[in-house]
């Protein structure tokens, strides 16, 4: 005892310290534990978006996109977004509307998408999501047209025309009943715009349309898919009937003899188109029969459809005398300079309803 205060008092003399500090700069001892700091590389806790659905997962550094462990408003919201694109690739899927083939009615297919809305709720409070496997928000994506609102389109009959061709014209024949097939149980849904070219597509020999009479700068003459506009004029007068919003119409340059005077809507591909909008409140079906020389047209929706139908005059009773078309000693070209008419813009599918 003696002894160490022997050693006490020596030691308060010389200045020395049994108690000396570390000096800065000196690391600690190998088994203190390191403090965590937001440089890259130095050691922290992760922090990771973990995404599931099905079984799939995706895994986002946080740390990589800004995040700095305690302020979840330095997130760079943009590479958040980037990454959740290519998430969205393996979720998303489009729906399929109900629709018709051959008059078989084919359901509708709802389709998903990833809710971005809740995945930015949880940036805000990422706090409570990080490195917790989470189910990712999927929303149930609606089509535009639903098996439920194709059961109800044949209702009730809005318009209906008819026109009458001769069958012994057989390349004739064979030109309207192939744009007839093209049109028949067509939905047009509401605000959509009906396009005749767009729909019935080109004519062409390869889609097994044939040469017959059509009239070109006020002269019959010898073209592919000849008779068609018969069926664009039958589809004009019943949509007119119907009271539908007409967008455009172009008479021939000849006057025909299958409608009244005037009432005609010549049709070429590149050329002069007939288009009509559905303003009305329900979708409309176009349901179209070309049989026996009998060419006929209807327009029908649900029962609740409210429209305002017109007064227009009635087809001709009889068939239409045949006109012999001479051999022209050169041939004429088809309309494919008025273009001029087929510049209405038709909108996306995508906007004409909302989704939901």
């Amino acid at each position: 005892m003696k002894r160490f205060g022997i050693i006490f008092v020596l030691c308060f003399v010389s200045g020395c310290s049994l108690f000396q500090q570390i000096p800065k700069g000196i690391k600690p001892h190998e088994g203190t534990k390191p403090q965590q700091s937001s440089a890259a590389g130095d050691q922290r806790e992760p922090a990771d978006l973990i995404l599931k659905y099905k079984e799939k997962e995706w895994r986002l550094d946080l740390y990589q996109i800004g995040y700095d462990g305690v302020d979840p408003t330095i997130i760079d919201r943009g590479a958040f977004n980037r990454w959740l694109s290519t998430v969205e690739k393996s979720i998303n899927r489009p729906p399929q509307s109900a629709t018709f083939k051959n008059r078989v009615l084919y359901p509708h297919k709802n389709g998903r998408r990833l809710d971005r809305d809740e995945l930015d709720h949880w940036l805000d409070h990422i706090h409570g999501y990080v490195n917790h496997p989470m189910e990712a928000p999927v929303q149930i994506w609606r089509p535009h047209l639903t098996t439920q609102e194709l059961n109800r389109i044949k209702e009730k009959q809005l318009a209906s025309y008819t026109t009458f061709y001769h069958t012994r014209n057989f390349n004739r024949t064979r030109n309207i009943e192939l744009s007839v097939q093209a049109i028949d149980h067509h939905v047009v849904d509401v605000g959509e715009i009906f396009s005749f070219n767009r729909v019935v597509g080109p004519r062409t020999i390869s889609r097994g349309y044939k040469p017959a009479p059509v009239v070109v700068k006020g002269e019959y003459t010898e073209g592919i898919g000849g008779g068609i506009c018969q069926t664009s004029s039958t589809l004009f007068n019943s949509v007119d009937r119907a009271g539908l919003r007409i967008l455009q119409r172009v008479s021939h340059s000849k006057q025909v003899t299958y409608v009244p005077a005037g009432r005609d809507a010549t049709v070429s591909w590149g050329g002069p188109d007939f288009q009509f909008q559905n303003q009305l409140n329900n979708p409309i079906l176009v349901v179209a029969s070309a049989k026996n020389g009998r060419l006929t047209i209807a327009l029908t929706a649900a029962a609740d459809t409210e429209y305002t139908p017109h007064s227009i005059p009635k087809p001709p009773v009889t068939i239409p005398k045949t006109e012999r078309v001479p051999a022209p000693e050169k041939k004429q070209p088809l309309n494919e300079k008025a273009k001029e008419y087929n510049r209405v813009p038709l909108p996306p599918k995508d906007l004409k309803r909302n989704p939901t």
